[in-house]
């Protein structure tokens, strides 16, 4: 469990630090812009090595019942999830309305198994990547961060929904070798 604590705090207060101004600033005007992309970068890989693992090696304590409800919608849920993730850098219709669809897609990903599952490994890393994407979320609206791509292009949300899906039918098959788990 050290080891997946590790990795969340290494990402996430990472994915932090460009909320705060100030400090995001004077650590990249002390390293330089790309040394500090170049570090954030690394920093965020070693953080997701360390999750991977640490959540492979915790042990398995159950914690609550995981909601049948949540199960059932994970598999058409996560096909929205790839398709946000998808269109999350074009300059498409959807990523002008949603705003912020890559946050939502962690949001609903992390949300939907954190009740699917119920162990505690479970509960303290998709806990944690789901109250990260709502501070986020907020703290882009609070700063006021909003797509500045005009109308949007209904041929990148076509791009991005379709390879949004088929990257999420290439996880879905390979779900359970992948993770241990079957989707369905």
């Amino acid at each position: 469990m050290t080891l997946l604590i590790a990795g969340l705090v290494l990402f996430i207060g990472t994915h932090l630090l460009p909320n705060f101004a100030a400090l995001r600033a004077s650590a990249a005007a002390r390293l330089g812009e790309n040394p500090y992309k170049m570090l954030f970068s690394v920093v965020s890989v070693a953080g997701l090595v360390l999750i991977a693992i640490g959540y492979g090696r915790a042990p398995y304590e159950q914690i609550f019942e995981p909601s049948r409800t949540a199960r059932l919608l994970l598999p058409p849920a996560m096909a929205i999830v790839f398709m946000l993730f998808g269109i999350a850098n074009l300059q498409s219709r959807i990523r002008r309305l949603v705003r912020h669809p890559m946050l939502g897609g962690l949001l609903i990903w992390s949300a939907l198994h954190f009740m699917a599952n119920g162990d505690l490994a479970s509960n303290v890393m998709f806990g944690a990547f789901a109250l990260w994407s709502v501070f986020a979320i907020l703290s882009a609206e609070h700063r006021g961060k909003r797509p500045s791509y005009g109308p949007g292009n209904l041929k990148y949300d076509a791009i991005g929904a379709i390879a949004g899906l088929l990257v999420f039918a290439i996880v879905f098959y390979f779900h359970a070798s992948l993770f241990g788990v079957s989707p369905v």
